[in-house]
């Protein structure tokens, strides 16, 4: 019975793994158990493919991940294709069959001397993974060699996965910051969404910063050089500077916003929305998220949000989840132009509130809108062609919160 549980387990998740690329839109059924700092990473991982959620339509954010679908994500992240090496690979641990949906993997691991079995000659697939075995995979499948300073007081210099957690310290693939590492925990989806997302985002872990070409037996390096700028960012070179999109920017205010359940509208920053597009853009919708970082602060539902600025005004209660919906905002925002929104919020002083206090986040989670071409002898109030508009986020969050009853 036990074997038939894995069984099911191993193919339930290869399911999820391995389903073509969808549309990079967070719409899962459990979408209100992912947390705040995994839904923009979240979106990138299942845009490229690598990780999407199960057949029920869930996404399973806290479930932990085992140490076959670690393998199998670390290697669809580099864009290694294991998927003929799974019917012709050896049989190199005794609970690995031919066949399996991970064998491929586990044999290209095995050839490149990234993974080792147990004494006992098993590579235990379905073993949750831990933070430190974690460590000790992404950095030998992205061959990391630069080493941080280890602040983490369980993580000692002699432990055999110190040098591998250094390695994730100097290349910012550490999420939470503070003294302890917790190498036993195990790793969850959301936490292995986000080092991927990290790791994509970072093209010189994905072998893209540049391109040694061998022409006629001789060797041509073509990196430029250049002068760096101040905020110059190693991690993100390749990337364009300015896109064409529809960039929203949140802008925070500096303090935590003290809430209590009698509060008015308290001003939680501003929303920058700036067509860099070559067409103008009809702004149609704006969707918010409201998280506290416990379940039972709040709820969310009993907040208010305003959104007041480019002509613009109007207050929306949150829904049960904390997605707060603003629609049929029709906004036209020419080529070249911005839009600035301020947010606010407060509680609903006619709703119960649970008796706990605690912080939570406001952030902008999606936006819709339409681009409109034209010609030149076109003004801005004649129809064009309608298209979906690109839009880009550069920051999601607003000002943190703290809620006091």
């Amino acid at each position: 019975m036990k074997k038939r549980g894995v069984l099911f387990f191993s193919v339930l998740f290869s399911f999820a793994v391995l389903l073509p690329q969808a549309e990079a839109v967070l719409r899962f059924t459990d979408n209100q158990d992912i947390p705040l700092w995994a839904e923009a990473p979240i979106e990138i991982v299942q845009s490229e493919g690598i990780m999407t959620g199960f057949g029920d339509g869930s996404f399973r954010p806290n479930r932990s991940l085992n140490r076959a679908e670690a393998l199998v994500l670390l290697l669809r992240t580099k864009k290694i294709d294991f998927g003929t090496s799974s019917r012709t690979s050896k049989v190199a641990f005794s609970d690995v069959p031919r066949g399996e949906w991970f064998s491929g993997a586990v044999q290209v691991a095995v050839d490149n001397g990234w993974i080792n079995g147990f004494m006992d000659g098993t590579f235990g697939p379905a073993r949750a993974i831990n933070r430190a075995e974690w460590a000790t995979l992404v950095s030998r499948v992205f061959e990391l060699s630069r080493v941080g300073e280890l602040d983490f007081s369980d993580v000692p210099s002699q432990v055999w996965f110190s040098e591998s957690v250094s390695h994730l310290v100097a290349n910012d693939l550490i999420r939470e910051k503070g003294t302890l590492y917790h190498p036993d925990t195990e790793v969850s989806r959301a936490d292995a969404a986000w080092t991927i997302s990290e790791i994509l985002q970072k093209p010189r872990l994905m072998g893209e910063s540049g391109t040694n070409i061998l022409i006629e037996g001789s060797y041509r390096d073509t990196r430029r050089v250049a002068i760096k700028p101040k905020d110059f960012n190693p991690n993100k070179q390749g990337y364009d500077v300015e896109k064409k999109q529809l960039k929203i920017t949140a802008v925070p205010r500096e303090e935590t916003v003290v809430l209590n359940s009698n509060s008015d509208f308290a001003d939680l920053g501003t929303l920058r929305i700036a067509n860099n597009l070559d067409d103008r853009v009809q702004l149609h919708s704006l969707e918010f998220k409201l998280r506290f970082e416990k379940t039972n602060i709040g709820p969310a539902e009993n907040f208010y949000l305003s959104l007041t600025g480019g002509g613009v005004s109007r207050e929306q209660i949150a829904s049960r989840t904390g997605s707060i919906f603003i629609g049929g905002l029709n906004l036209l925002i020419p080529a070249g132009e911005e839009r600035v929104f301020r947010v606010k919020l407060k509680p609903d002083a006619s709703k119960a509130f649970y008796p706990n206090g605690g912080n939570g986040e406001l952030s902008i989670f999606l936006s819709d809108g339409s681009m409109i071409s034209t010609f030149a002898k076109e003004t801005a109030s004649r129809n064009g062609t309608y298209r979906t508009a690109p839009v880009g986020f550069e920051e999601r969050k607003l000002a943190p919160i703290q809620f006091i009853p």
